[in-house]
């Protein structure tokens, strides 16, 4: 793989979803369709793909606590997991597009419909995408000793290039988005390394911690409250809790700048226009609440409102990153 390859799929992937960082400002939903506002008169339940405590069953649970102030609407939280997070896809397409199911789910979802080669028609085109309401920044991260040692981004780097491909990288599965990220980072700095599976982000750190691995490519939270250090972030500006890590494009590094994992929302196609545009004005209200904002600053993440086709650039975007990287894994035919 070339790096040459490899910035011109990071240009291409860029130019819907962050050439502008004006698509990843905060924006206005549309205003009200002209049937008039829809109004729910039974409970609206919000599927997700993974378990209690899960990422977006947390950020979810919390979206729905906060819209109460914005809506007489009663929200449930449905948990369906397995399947490769399909199970939770189907169960919403196969009610009817009322309105009254949404899909509470992330990036994740779409990667395990190229990985598993679902049907796009059904697993993509089947929804009509609501609106991204998280971003999770990629961050790479090492102990504080060895970053009190000396070590920085460009000692990692150095390291693994002496190491001939020795160097650990702990990610949570092969062919997931944070072994993704570990690959763009090797190609754009030349080196090559070891990714690791660890299953989750809290495992991960305690294998950089307990000696299992070197690096943790993980989210910035991974280190919080840790004896870890974000040695590289992916962000716009150095983040709030984080005044000590660099960013990539502080590095040398901009086409990295924009990794991240997404959350959003999804409804059936035929859900009624009315009901999409109510939730967007939710999704909207919720976004600029300070509890909302609090959360996702305590937590690492960056709070976004895109919607409709701005959101479906990100999911096309989200499809060709996945598909390119599991055939260069030759983890796809």
């Amino acid at each position: 793989m070339k790096r040459a390859l490899v910035l011109l799929l990071l240009v291409s992937l860029t130019v819907g979803v962050f050439a502008g960082g004006q698509q990843e400002q905060p924006a206005e939903a549309a205003p009200a369709a002209a049937e008039g506002p829809w109004v729910p008169t039974r409970p609206i339940t919000i599927i997700t793909h993974v378990g209690p405590g899960g990422g977006m069953d947390v950020a979810t649970r919390l979206f729905v606590d906060i819209a109460r102030e914005f809506t007489d609407a009663t929200f449930v939280v449905e948990n369906i997991t397995g399947g490769g997070t399909i199970n939770a896809s189907r169960a919403v397409l196969d009610r009817p597009a009322d309105g009254y199911t949404i899909f509470g789910m992330a990036m994740s979802n779409v990667n395990s419909v190229v990985a598993n080669e679902f049907d796009r028609g059904t697993f993509i085109d089947g929804y009509h995408w609501i609106a991204k309401i998280q971003r999770d920044p990629a961050a790479v991260i090492i102990r504080k000793s060895d970053r009190d040692a000396g070590m920085d981004f460009d000692g990692i780097i150095e390291d693994a290039r002496r190491r001939g491909g020795r160097q650990v990288w702990a990610v949570p599965v092969l062919g997931g988005n944070k072994h993704f990220e570990a690959l763009m980072i090797w190609q754009a700095t030349g080196v090559e390394a070891t990714a690791t599976p660890f299953e989750s982000g809290p495992l991960g750190a305690a294998a950089v911690l307990g000696g299992a691995a070197d690096v943790q490519m993980g989210n910035p939270f991974n280190a919080a409250g840790r004896d870890l250090w974000v040695a590289a972030i992916a962000s716009p500006e150095r983040m709030d809790g984080f005044e000590d890590s660099p960013t990539f494009a502080e590095l040398g590094f901009p086409e990295l700048n924009d990794e991240h994992i997404w959350r959003g929302f999804a409804v059936k196609q035929g859900t009624p226009r009315a009901m999409i545009e109510w939730f967007q004005g939710i999704v909207s209200q919720v976004h600029q609440h300070p509890r909302w904002r609090a959360f996702n600053a305590e937590n690492a993440i960056m709070p976004r409102a895109v919607f409709d086709d701005d959101f479906r650039k990100i999911v096309d975007s989200t499809m060709e990153k996945t598909e390119f990287w599991l055939r260069e894994l030759g983890m796809l035919d």
